[in-house]
């Protein structure tokens, strides 16, 4: 049974990897940290920026889960048919021009949705450090440096996996069940 929606294994076990090795990253940073205090200068905060990307994240989810899509969107970079369309698209690569352009262009997405997932794992153990949240966007404090931080992160990916979703090929149109025409898979 073909099950698209379903959650990708290697996709979600890459992803938990990620943010482990992200975690250990920050606990190696952590560890390392100085005994003399950094001077935390105010305007580095960004408050203002990370309020009004908040009222936007916040209308975005709000018009998803209007629609109801929320569920769906949040799933679509982790599931069967994302790990086939990232496939096809390598496999691809290979034989089109097309399809290596379309690779390498988005390379770059790939890239920031990976390296989102393990800074969001850094993040967890080197935030305890009062140098790493010092002069960082929502710092001095760890909620505050982690809240803006996780906001940068989520949006960044999103962006990325938005980009991803035009950018990889889909699989060839198929025969429906009743031989019915053509429907594109998702």
């Amino acid at each position: 049974m073909n099950t698209p929606n379903r959650l990708s294994r290697p996709i979600v076990l890459t992803s938990a990897a990620l943010f482990a090795a992200g975690i250990v990253s920050g606990a190696g940073i952590y560890a390392r940290r100085s005994d003399t205090p950094e001077v935390h200068h105010g305007d580095t905060s960004a408050w203002t920026v990370h309020l009004i990307l908040t009222a936007l994240a916040v209308a975005v989810v709000a018009l998803l889960a209007v629609r109801g899509c929320l569920v769906r969107s949040v799933r679509v970079p982790f599931t069967r048919a994302a790990g086939a369309r990232v496939r096809l698209t390598l496999r691809e690569a290979v034989r089109s021009p097309g399809a290596a352009v379309r690779t390498v262009v988005s390379l770059p997405f790939a890239w920031i949705f990976l390296f989102g997932i393990f800074r969001a794992g850094e993040q967890v153990i080197a935030g305890l450090d009062p140098n790493f949240t010092a002069n960082a966007w929502g710092g001095p404090s760890y909620l505050g440096a982690m809240y803006c931080h996780y906001l940068d992160v989520v949006l960044l990916m999103a962006v990325a996996a938005l980009a991803l979703h035009g950018l990889l090929l889909r699989p060839a149109a198929v025969r429906t069940p009743s031989g019915m025409g053509k429907v594109e898979t998702r």
